[in-house]
C-alpha cells in the first residue's frame, strides 16, 4: 500500500544563483502571451521556478524583514528548505513553489538590486548596502551558497497532491478551497482565468471589474477566480443538477463549488499531456461573448451580479452573488440558441427588454420568496428561471 502513495520528493540543493535565474526565467515566461510555446522555448524554460503561483497569497514582508534573511544567509546561518513541485504552464515543465515564497522573493529581490539591507543587527557594516555595494568576496559567496530544495516531481494522482498542499499549509494560515484547486488543477484555461482577474484587479475602475466585484480581498482569496470557473462551468454545460462522487454515485444536488472542481479537474486532466488547444479556443470565445453580455447589462446597473440587476438593493453591500452569476449565465446560454437569434444586445430596445424579463423572472424568483430557506444557489431553481426566460419575436 505503501509503494502507492509514494510521492519521492527529491533534495535537490541549488545555489543561490542558480534560483534567481530560474526565477527570472519564470518571471519572463509569465510574461509571454503565447499560449503554446515551441520547442526551443520548452528547453529554455524548462523548470523556471515559478514563485507566486496562483494559490499563494500576496508578498508582506518588510525590508528589514528580508535584510535580516540575507544577513542569516551571509553568516551561513541554516534558512528553512524550499518546497517546489512540477507543474506545467503552457505546456512548459516549471517548478511551483510550495512552500518559501516569501525567502525566495526576498533572495530574488535583494539580488536585483531592488533594496539596501537595513536594520542588521550582526553584520552592521553591511548596513544600507546592495547587492553591488557587498564586498566582491562576499557576494560570491553568497551566490555560490547552496540551499536545501526539495523538489516533488511525481504525484500519484491529483487527489493525493491536493492533500500534499493541504498538510504544507497547516500549521499556517490555511489556504481557501478555491487557493488549494488553482495549485492542483493546472490548466491553460486556468491561466486564463488568473490573467483576466488580474486584469480586472489592475484595472478596477471599468465596468467589468466593478461588475465582478473585484476588491483586495477577493482576488487575494481567489473568490473572484471561483465564481467565474463557475459561469464558465454553466457556459459549457448548463446548469448541471447533480455531479458524481468519486465513487461514481450521484450527490443529490450541486453546490457552486462542485461546478468549480468538476470544471477545473476536467479541464487539467485534459492537459496532462499537451495544451487543449480546441478547448481553450472555446472557453475563450465563450467568455468573451459573455462579457460583452455583461458590460451591456452595467449600462443598466453597475452590479449586474447582485440583485440590483432586478431592482432590489442588496444587503450588507453584497455586490455580487453567486445565485444571480450562475443564473446570468444559464440565461446567456439560452441566448445563443437559434430562437435567440434576432435580439442584438449593442441594440438598446432589445437590450431592454431582456432585462425587463430578467428582472421580472428574478422578482418572482426563490431569491425573494420569504418562504424559500434553501440554498440560493440550488441548481433546481436557477434551472427554473431559465426555463422560464424567453423573450418573443416581435
Amino acid at each position: 500500500m505503501k509503494q502507492q502513495f509514494e510521492i519521492n520528493p527529491k533534495d535537490e540543493n541549488q545555489s543561490w544563483q542558480k534560483i534567481f535565474n530560474s526565477i527570472k526565467l519564470g518571471f519572463e515566461l509569465q510574461e509571454i502571451k503565447d499560449d503554446v510555446l515551441t520547442n526551443d522555448q520548452l528547453v529554455e524554460f524548462n523548470d523556471a521556478i515559478i514563485i507566486a503561483p496562483d494559490y499563494q497569497r500576496e508578498y508582506r514582508s518588510s525590508i528589514p524583514d528580508e535584510s535580516s534573511l540575507i544577513e542569516s544567509a551571509l553568516l551561513e546561518i541554516p534558512i528553512p528548505p524550499i518546497f517546489l513541485a512540477s507543474h506545467k504552464l503552457k505546456g512548459v515543465q516549471v517548478l511551483n513553489v510550495v512552500d518559501g515564497q516569501h525567502r525566495l522573493r526576498a533572495f530574488y529581490r535583494f539580488l536585483s538590486g531592488e533594496y539596501k539591507l537595513t536594520d542588521l543587527s550582526i553584520l552592521t557594516d553591511f548596513e544600507g548596502l546592495d547587492v553591488n555595494e557587498l564586498p566582491i568576496d562576499d557576494r560570491i559567496e553568497l551566490l555560490s551558497r547552496r540551499v536545501a530544495t526539495i523538489i516533488f516531481r511525481n504525484f500519484p494522482g491529483k487527489k493525493f497532491e491536493l492533500e500534499i498542499f493541504n498538510r504544507y499549509n497547516k500549521g499556517t494560515k490555511p489556504l481557501t478551497p478555491q487557493e488549494i484547486r488553482h495549485a492542483v488543477f493546472d490548466s491553460s484555461i486556468n491561466n486564463l482565468v488568473n490573467m483576466f482577474c488580474t486584469d480586472l484587479y489592475n484595472n478596477s475602475s471599468t465596468p467589468l471589474a466593478k461588475a465582478y466585484a473585484i476588491s483586495k480581498d477577493r482576488y487575494q482569496k481567489k473568490a473572484c477566480h471561483e465564481n467565474i470557473f463557475v459561469i464558465l462551468s454553466i457556459l459549457e454545460n448548463g446548469v448541471i443538477q447533480t455531479f458524481k462522487n468519486e465513487n461514481g454515485s450521484e450527490v443529490a444536488v450541486a453546490k457552486s463549488p462542485q461546478y468549480v472542481e468538476s470544471y477545473m479537474k476536467e479541464k487539467s486532466e485534459n492537459e496532462l499531456v499537451e495544451i487543449d488547444i480546441a478547448g481553450l479556443e472555446k472557453a475563450k470565445d465563450l467568455f468573451s461573448r459573455f462579457n460583452v453580455f455583461i458590460e451591456s447589462l452595467t449600462t443598466i446597473t453597475e452590479q449586474p451580479f447582485s440583485k440590483e440587476i432586478y431592482g432590489v438593493s442588496s444587503k450588507r453591500g453584497n455586490k455580487y452573488q453567486v445565485s444571480v452569476a450562475m443564473i446570468l449565465a444559464g440565461i446567456f446560454k439560452k441566448l445563443q440558441e437559434q430562437e435567440f437569434s434576432h435580439l442584438d444586445m449593442s441594440n438598446g430596445d432589445d437590450l431592454n427588454r431582456v432585462a425587463t424579463e430578467i428582472n421580472t423572472l428574478l422578482n418572482e424568483s426563490h431569491l425573494e420568496d420569504p418562504d424559500y430557506k434553501a440554498s440560493t444557489t440550488n441548481p433546481i431553481e436557477v434551472q427554473k428561471i431559465v426555463d422560464k426566460f424567453q423573450i418573443t419575436n416581435v
